[in-house]
């Protein structure tokens, strides 16, 4: 029952109920399954070079040779981003998942048959990577509409399942590859990657589990007379005109039934009833009918081409793609790191690589709850994370003692966390929830378009330099970029909400 109460004059206090977000509830089983199939399909990625790496050295290719496969991957997973955004709204999250799971399954499984970079390419490169963009954007969405207050932990407890993957994974790996081979190893990793199917199922519409809870809201007196008094008009919010009210209820004062109903003669508006001077604060306009809009006008809107107008969204998305890149292409440098320039052998190299995994996964857990108790923004997370890393990778470049690297291994893992728990968080925060899958979209796009040639041509200065310290030192310079484009945007923003906060202080304390 609506319970309603008078406050400050025309305006009144009126008991409503809302549908919110669980925050929770079967939330809790999306996490899992998006877990489960994060361990066996996005785990693939840190994998490429422990897995592919004796079989693009049979092939003839070196570095860059493995750059080409991975950036061809990197394009695709970001390029299908866009296209899972579009089909999320055709269909549903939990449809683009599953074929995403597929997809993966499929990828890993011809890639054991590959006699050449190209067979590595088009199974490797194409297809997991086609489905892992599937699966990023859906499970992010889904996720996104489960959790509200405690959207950050829920983003990193999903990833766990990475992190757990890139832990247990190599070690897997490298049974496999001693004991079946690397047709094998590929043949048995493709079954497990079956399991991603069984979680990506688990993925439900929100609408099935939202929560109903009472709140008050602010009824306009003006407004409420309006649509009671002319029922046939469609009130829109925020628009900034008026003139259109008054053009619609001038036209409407002529008909006879608006006379009767409202007691006014020879075409007026009784004051009454209406006046249209208690509406000049109001951002009250009457909606027309739209027009047929063309298949150019329907992709426009299914894709949100708006968001690039946005000079902030578009610093936000290739902010965001330079860091995914910098981290990437380290996870594909640094198994070549350890083997050839600090001679450890495969036991060893796995070892390092579980330590960056474990160290991940205690980031995951731990930064989020860091970020929601002190309400710090996604972007100053990746701002301090990315000086965090700098640091880190610059001194680890010179490191050759296995003691010291694991140490460093473990400080990269953490720092590196939140790179992959924050990045479509710091994207949704700045555009509105219908936005979402498309702005989510867009930002893996954007790392489409970055990651390729920034990836073969991080891959041309180690084979050009034969340094691997340089290489490190060209990644870190991605991360320089987005302290020099982001920090500025932030202070100004910070300057921004100041000034305004204190306006709105000063208003309170006038009135």
């Amino acid at each position: 029952m609506t319970v309603e109460k008078q406050a400050f004059g025309s305006n009144r206090m009126q008991t409503v109920t809302k549908l919110v977000p669980p925050d929770g509830g079967w939330g809790w089983m999306v996490l899992i399954g998006t877990a489960l199939s994060n361990i066996f399909n996005q785990s693939m990625l840190s994998l490429f070079s422990l897995l592919y790496g004796g079989a693009l050295e049979a092939m003839g290719h070196k570095t860059q040779g493995a750059a080409v496969v991975l950036s061809t991957m990197l394009f695709v997973t970001n390029f299908g981003g866009p296209i899972a955004g579009a089909l999320v709204k055709l269909s549903s999250a939990r449809v683009v998942a599953v074929a995403g799971a597929c997809s993966c399954t499929l990828g890993i499984f011809f890639s054991g048959f590959s006699t050449n970079i190209w067979h590595l390419t088009l199974t490797y490169g194409v297809l997991l990577g086609l489905g892992l963009g599937f699966i990023q954007n859906s499970s992010f969405v889904a996720i996104n509409g489960y959790f509200k207050l405690r959207k950050s932990r829920a983003v990193g407890l999903a990833n766990v399942g990475t992190g757990v993957g890139q832990t247990v994974m190599p070690h897997l790996v490298r049974y496999l590859l001693e004991t079946y081979g690397f047709t094998g190893a590929c043949l048995i990793l493709s079954s497990l990657s079956l399991h991603g199917i069984c979680g990506t199922l688990l993925i439900q519409p929100v609408e099935r589990h939202l929560k109903k809870i009472e709140v008050e809201v602010e009824v306009d007196e003006t407004v409420q007379l309006l649509k009671e008094s002319h029922k046939d008009i469609v009130i829109r919010k925020n628009s900034n005109t008026r003139n259109e009210i008054s053009n619609v209820l001038g036209r409407r004062a002529t008909d006879p039934n608006f006379k009767q109903q409202n007691g006014s003669e020879n075409g007026k508006i009784s004051n009454s009833t209406i006046n249209v001077k208690d509406l000049k604060n109001e951002n009250t306009t009457v909606s027309e009918p739209a027009a047929e809009k063309g298949w150019l006008k329907k992709m426009y809107d299914l894709f949100d081409i708006s968001l690039l107008s946005s000079p902030r969204f578009l610093n936000i998305i290739i902010g965001t793609a330079l860091s995914v890149t910098s981290i990437q292409n380290f996870s594909m440098l640094y198994p070549f790191f350890l083997q050839k320039v600090a001679k450890m052998n495969l036991h060893e190299t796995a070892m390092c690589m579980s330590a960056v995994a474990g160290a991940d996964i205690a980031g995951r857990l731990i930064l989020p709850i860091f970020q929601d108790k002190y309400k710090i923004k996604a972007r100053w997370m990746l701002i301090m994370t990315s000086v965090w890393l700098i640091v880190i990778r610059q001194i680890l470049a010179y490191q050759t003692d296995f003691i010291v690297l694991i140490a460093m291994s473990c400080l990269y893992g953490f720092g590196r966390s939140m790179v992959i728990v924050a990045r479509n968080i710091a994207i949704s925060e700045n555009c509105r929830p219908e936005q979402v899958p498309a702005a989510v979209g867009l930002g893996m796009l954007t790392m489409g378009i970055i990651v390729p040639p920034a990836g073969y041509f991080l891959g041309w200065i180690r084979d050009y330099t034969e340094s691997y310290i340089i290489c490190i030192t060209a990644q870190n310079l991605l991360l320089i970029i987005l302290l020099m484009t982001w920090v500025p945007d932030m202070i100004l923003l910070w300057l921004k909400e100041k000034r305004e906060n204190k306006k709105d202080l000063n208003h309170i304390q006038l009135s």
